[in-house]
């Protein structure tokens, strides 16, 4: 079976080069592990026959122009992310809604604010190591939270906002995650919240199906690449079902983590081959928590394990509360267990009774082998996009990747148009 590009992914990234693709005339083949749409977006009814929910990414920031052009050239809406109307922490054995410390240790927190704050600043401008030439980057984020030596509720504040940023093991993931995403709020933790603007309704899923109609793609679901063979001059690709796809050109639109069960030969140049064996680290989890006697806007921090970051996001059915909260897959953590989230719960809104929860397990789904991207120590420069460039007729795009904006949604549109016009640059000379 011949065809002329083949995109790997059914997800944001590969609809953005299939619809690229189809603008300017060349139709594409579009090749999805899963049984559905949507890569690291995934929407489905809350606890099988609830309100639709999405289990994967969702937030849109307000300079995120490709992501909402695309909304609104498919015809679909956003809708504004409530406001926090009431903060709480868990500290000092309680849920206080107070402040993040106490009155003693009020100044220590507001001088470990202030550092992290100017740090963030640093990364942002370029720099690897602050005015005292300590580094910046190569230090995990545990590395990092001990040269500040926070009080206990700093550090659970600071944990609590990385199950949101860096999303991994603290002692493997690079600190310059957590800076990076501080820097979105004036340098603030806190403030990474505030440029949450959006969300797509009813779900990212939406918007990729939208894109791949248009293109008018050959989409098969249910259809994993297990293997690639690449020259000059072709492509190969082996299926799960030993089905051969021949092609001019393929398109990977799959994630650093997704790369690795997939042989491909020849191997891909070194510095890719070793952020692909070695992994990202992002290991949060997301889960719905269905709860009556939760206050639509509340938000809570918690004790550095479990269900950290909880917000009561919106009004669910009979007059229930539909919290989303955020943790990491370590310590004993157990999402789908029903006592443990209730025994979480009970911490994070002691007047809550919850009903019911939902999440899905990204870190041992075979088709995604983790969260959002989450650079290693050591390695971070490996997931730079200069490092990502083509490989004879093999285009690499992900949000892990993109030039601009990784980690979000608006970075998979950009990396899935790059390798499209990366693709037309050379297809279409060849047939004017």
């Amino acid at each position: 079976m011949d065809q002329s590009v083949v995109i790997i992914g059914a997800g944001l990234a590969g609809a953005s080069a299939a619809l690229r693709l189809a603008k300017s005339g060349v139709r594409s083949l579009v090749l999805e592990a899963r049984d559905r749409y949507g890569g690291r977006a995934f929407l489905r009814p809350f606890a099988g026959d609830g309100p639709l929910l999405e289990y994967g990414g969702a937030w849109i920031t307000p300079w995120q122009h490709r992501v909402r052009s695309l909304v609104e050239e498919h015809g679909l809406g956003l809708r504004p992310r409530r406001p926090v109307t009431a903060r709480h922490w868990l500290r000092d054995g309680g849920c206080h809604a107070t402040g993040p410390t106490s009155e003693l240790e009020r100044g220590a927190h507001e001088r470990i604010l202030a550092r992290v704050a100017m740090d963030s600043m640093l990364v942002k401008l370029g720099y690897s190591e602050d005015e005292a030439g300590r580094p910046l980057n190569q230090l995990s984020f545990a590395d990092y939270l001990d040269r500040l030596s926070p009080p206990t509720a700093t550090r659970h504040l600071f944990s609590a906002w990385w199950t949101v940023s860096g999303n991994g093991d603290h002692e493997s993931v690079a600190a310059s995650e957590f800076l990076g995403s501080c820097r979105y709020g004036g340098g603030l933790a806190e403030g990474m919240m505030d440029v949450w603007a959006d969300t797509l309704e009813p779900g990212m899923v939406a918007l990729v199906e939208r894109m791949l109609a248009a293109a008018a793609a050959d989409v098969r679901l249910g259809h994993a690449v297990v293997g690639i063979d690449h020259s000059s001059d072709r492509v190969t690709l082996m299926l799960h079902n030993g089905v051969k796809i021949t092609s001019e050109f393929c398109i990977l639109a799959l994630g650093v983590n997704q790369l690795a069960p997939i042989a491909i030969s020849p191997a891909l140049s070194t510095d890719k081959r070793m952020i692909v064996d070695h992994g990202h680290g992002g290991r949060s989890f997301k889960i719905w928590i269905e709860a009556v006697g939760v206050e639509v806007g509340t938000l809570v921090t918690g004790y550095g394990e479990g269900i950290e970051f909880a917000f009561a996001e919106r009004e669910g059915p009979d007059e229930a509360t539909l919290i989303v909260g955020f943790g990491l897959m370590r310590g004993g953590a157990d999402p789908g267990n029903e006592a443990w989230v209730r025994e979480q719960v009970s911490r994070l809104f002691p007047n809550a009774k919850v009903l019911a929860s939902d999440w899905h397990d990204w870190v041992h789904d075979p088709y995604s082998r983790g969260t959002w991207v989450a650079a290693p120590v050591g390695l971070e420069q490996m997931l730079e996009s200069r490092n990502w460039q083509p490989e004879g007729r093999l285009y690499l795009a992900s949000s892990d990747i993109a030039r601009d904006q990784a980690g979000w949604f608006e970075a998979a549109v950009i990396s899935g148009e790059d390798a499209a016009d990366a693709v037309l640059r050379t297809v279409q000379p060849s047939r004017g």
